[in-house]
């Protein structure tokens, strides 16, 4: 989220610039297109994964921030994992200083 508004912000000022309305326009018209594709419904749009990572590391290009490291991708690829999981309604037994560890 701190990337996000660091880009809204720097589009705000001027520092970034979006694109044209109609790059735009086209670049929905393409996601929503895959969505359908994929038979991923509508309410999932701002659905990020699995492209969370290639996401922040656009903004973080965008706004001249180095890229997130390596291992905060590979705790949260760890953690998304483990709460997709049906095993979730054990999460009071989850040992995550030991995902942390196995993560870097």
């Amino acid at each position: 989220m701190e990337l996000q508004g660091k880009w809204v912000s720097q589009a705000l000022s001027g520092k970034v610039t979006l694109p044209s309305q109609e790059k735009m326009l086209k670049d929905t018209k393409q996601h929503y297109q895959h969505m359908e594709e994929f038979g991923i419904p509508k309410h999932h749009t701002h659905r990020l994964h699995p492209y969370e990572f290639e996401y922040l590391d656009w903004l973080a290009a965008q706004v001249g921030v180095a890229p997130l490291e390596k291992s905060l991708k590979q705790i949260y690829e760890q953690l998304f994992k483990i709460i997709a999981s049906p095993k979730l309604e054990n999460f009071r037994e989850w040992d995550v200083d030991q995902w942390i560890q196995t993560s870097l």
